[in-house]
């Protein structure tokens, strides 16, 4: 480095003022799924409002009797302001659907499908089981940190490379730890009040004590969005084809970094874990219609499935389980209602009988005698 003329001069150079264009680079994506409201959904279904950036899926109560309930709200207190319910039925053989309320009305309902089913009722067939999985593969190099936290509990096993100069040892996990084997999906159908298909959610099926996959499609079979999930926090980052941030949840709020193993879980709860979800502001190029406020409720919708998939892993009603015990508890409740109504026929007919039927053959002698 050495001073020369030029810059001791002192002369100012005026600052090149940057210039900003849009490029075709800048430019380029893929257009996201699309949504559209059908005429019953704009009629009759309305769907669920989600007027804030934050809502928070809230289980409320659980009992054998009643179900499992809850409801979808503006901030975590207990008397915030609701602005969707939800419902479980633990009396019927179709307890896992869920039945979401908004004032009151029906809007949707969400219930497990098998995908023979989606595709024989509803001409469904998700877009990556047979085309279109290209355009997704950044979602690997996402789930990389979790697939390398579950080889760091494996156990590992030292070797010499044979025949190999300089002589090179390697470490792998065991060839019965090694094969992570391909996830296995639940499908849920989320459709309106007049169950039209509205869309689809996919949900990795884990032991309920490590974070799940989920992903959203619509109607026509086209994936919207996936979850990607933490390694070991129940926490999802919602992402589109084009790697645009849409949502992020965790259980129990925001930013509690806690490992959902050491979550605790409440009995009176069913068990499921609550959520906070916040979104993303929606409106640019190539933005998502999950961003919209008349389908931001589908992504809080695939949250609750995930929490309710997660909280009854190897659970079942017990009604359900025992049909013949709600049998007999229906059969001893018309006994005692037999016995009681019995008794109080008897007891009415008895004193009808006194009244009308009885009759005294000597009557009493109201004449008073003369002094």
């Amino acid at each position: 480095f050495k001073l020369t003329k030029d810059l001791l001069s002192g002369q100012e150079t005026p600052l090149a003022r940057p210039e900003f264009k849009l490029t075709k680079d800048l430019l380029s994506g893929r257009e996201p799924a699309q949504f559209q409201l059908n005429e019953a959904q704009i009629a009759q279904c309305h769907a669920p409002l989600m007027p804030g950036m934050e809502m928070y899926l809230t289980p409320l109560e659980a009992s054998a009797l009643g179900g499992e309930w809850g409801s979808w709200q503006l901030t975590d207190a207990a008397d915030a302001p609701s602005t969707a319910a939800w419902r479980l039925n633990f009396m019927s053989t179709e307890w896992r659907t869920m039945h979401i309320t908004s004032e009151g009305n029906l809007s949707a309902i969400a219930k497990p499908v098998e995908i023979d089913e989606l595709k024989e009722q509803h001409n469904f067939v998700p877009e990556d089981t047979a085309f279109g999985m290209e355009h997704w593969t950044f979602v690997e190099d996402l789930l990389a940190p979790g697939v390398a936290m579950k080889y760091d509990g494996m156990n590992y096993s030292m070797g010499k490379a044979p025949g190999s100069f300089p002589v090179t040892y390697t470490a792998s996990p065991q060839l019965k730890d090694g094969a992570i084997p391909a996830p296995s999906w639940q499908y849920w159908a989320i459709m309106d009040c007049k169950k039209k298909l509205v869309a689809v959610v996919a949900l990795e099926e884990t032991d309920g004590m490590r974070p799940g996959r989920c992903k959203i499609y619509n109607n026509k079979g086209q994936k919207a969005t996936e979850a990607i999930p933490d390694a070991l926090i129940p926490r999802l980052q919602f992402v589109d084809i084009n790697q645009h941030l849409l949502a992020t949840a965790e259980a129990p709020a925001l930013g509690s970094d806690i490992p959902m193993p050491q979550l605790p879980r409440r009995g009176t709860l069913g068990n499921m874990l609550p959520y906070t979800i916040r979104f993303e502001r929606g409106g640019y190029y190539l933005s998502s219609d999950l961003l919209k406020k008349d389908f931001r409720w589908i992504l809080s919708a695939a949250v609750q499935l995930r929490s309710l998939q997660d909280a009854t892993q190897g659970f079942t009603p017990l009604f359900v389980k025992d049909k013949y015990l709600l049998l007999s508890v229906v059969l001893a409740l018309g006994l005692i209602f037999l016995v009681i109504f019995g008794t109080m026929l008897v007891s009415s007919l008895r004193t009808m009988s006194r009244i009308f039927f009885h009759r005294d053959k000597s009557l009493p002698n109201y004449q008073t005698p003369l002094p």
